[in-house]
């Protein structure tokens, strides 16, 4: 087990994934003061999804997803707003983790874990992810055209599509976190195709057009 800071957040988020958050909560600029006196490198923290209770105030969130993702700090700059200091940090989804247990003892006030790292499972020989990378990126591109939007092509490794197809799509909290439950990307494939072809079949029953999100994800402020 490994000691993890961790921000409980009403968002799930992936791998690669891009996270701009605005900290004000004296707990979560404490938790941005600790990072900044880490080396560049080291500076990270986990984000859960919040099964009950609240990102900010006194309901502190009481319940939490046990699959999380680590946010790599990409940037981080101070500023003072009307209501006092704010800070603006964006960071990077990274690696997949599971939460052992919530360490009360750990003396932050922000919450801290212990956290095990999570390795893809082996892929089946009988599940080619370049195959199914491929159903995937079709899939999508129905899914676009039923929704009238466009996007730019899917850049991405067969292992990443996934991720990266999840953030373009319009999908409840629960569903991303399917996603990021996947323990392998054969799985995790499966699992976005599945979404995609429900997804498109709502659109086509129902007329139900969503606004597709911008690839980079969602702002949280």
């Amino acid at each position: 087990m490994s000691p993890l800071p961790l921000f409980p957040l009403g968002t799930v988020l992936l791998p690669g994934g891009r996270l701009p958050l605005q900290l004000f909560e004296p707990r979560y600029l404490r938790l941005a003061q600790d990072l900044a006196e880490l080396p560049e490198g080291e500076r990270r923290f986990g984000v859960l999804l919040i099964r009950q209770g609240h990102e900010v105030g006194d309901g502190r969130a009481a319940d939490l997803q046990g699959i999380g993702c680590e946010a790599v700090v990409d940037a981080m700059a101070l500023a003072e707003g009307p209501s006092g200091t704010v800070v603006h940090l964006v960071g990077r989804g990274a690696r997949r983790f599971r939460l052992d247990r919530v360490d009360d003892a750990a003396g932050t006030p922000y919450v801290t874990g212990d956290v095990t790292w999570l390795e893809d499972e082996p892929v089946p020989e009988d599940a080619p992810l370049e195959a199914l990378a491929a159903r995937v990126r079709l899939a999508h591109e129905q899914y676009l055209d039923t929704v009238g939007a466009t996007a730019e092509p899917l850049e991405a490794l067969a292992k990443d599509v996934p991720y990266r197809v999840a953030e373009r799509m319009v999908l409840d909290v629960a569903d991303r976190q399917r996603v990021l439950d996947g323990p392998d990307p054969a799985t995790r494939l499966r699992t976005v195709l599945s979404l995609l072809r429900r997804e498109t079949a709502i659109v086509g029953e129902f007329g139900a057009l969503p606004s597709v999100p911008e690839p980079e994800g969602p702002s949280l402020n």
